[in-house]
């Protein structure tokens, strides 16, 4: 894994714990600052346009789900009827990654999937502990799980398939892949 991709990780684990603790003091600027740095590496970097894409195709589905749990009673994020914008900022983030640190799951979407799953309860657990989320019966996380593993999976077939068609037919990527 290159620099590049373990400083994108990183910011991202800054923009995890600045959304979740802005959240939980009932702000959003934090979570802002944090995507504005994932942002500007995106820039600096030269895949913006791609980062972006999948950072909004990521932020409206997290938006989704996250305001579904609500309405089902999975997570209250402190009586709100809709997805705060910190937690839609956190999904957003998590799409400024995927090209980077979390790349190599575009070539095992599966495993990403199966990780991703395995790791939600622990997002939100995490996010309750810290005093952002309320999750009335953990129990329920694992249906969130079972959301994340197919979502995620999704996400990284679908990354790898741009990828493929920004290479090209005959490209290195074509061989490879």
């Amino acid at each position: 894994m290159s620099r590049w991709n373990l400083a994108n990780g990183a910011v991202f684990q800054l923009a995890w714990f600045a959304c979740v603790i802005g959240g939980a003091a009932g702000t959003s600027l934090w979570g802002a600052v944090a995507l504005a740095a994932l942002l500007g590496m995106s820039i600096y970097g030269g895949s913006s346009g791609r980062d972006l894409g999948l950072a909004g195709a990521i932020a409206t589905v997290g938006f989704m789900l996250e305001s579904l749990w609500i309405h089902t009673g999975v997570l209250d994020y402190q009586g709100a009827s809709l997805a705060p914008a910190w937690i839609v900022m956190l999904w957003a983030a998590v799409g400024l990654t995927v090209n980077h640190c979390l790349s190599m799951f575009k070539a095992r979407p599966w495993l990403g999937g199966l990780l991703a799953g395995a790791g939600a309860p622990f997002s939100y657990l995490g996010g309750e502990r810290l005093g952002a989320v309320i999750v009335d019966a953990p129990i329920e996380l694992l249906a969130v799980s079972a959301v994340w593993l197919v979502l995620f999976t999704a996400i990284f077939m679908a990354a790898r398939e741009v990828d493929r068609m920004v290479a090209g037919p005959g490209s290195e990527f074509e061989r490879v892949h």
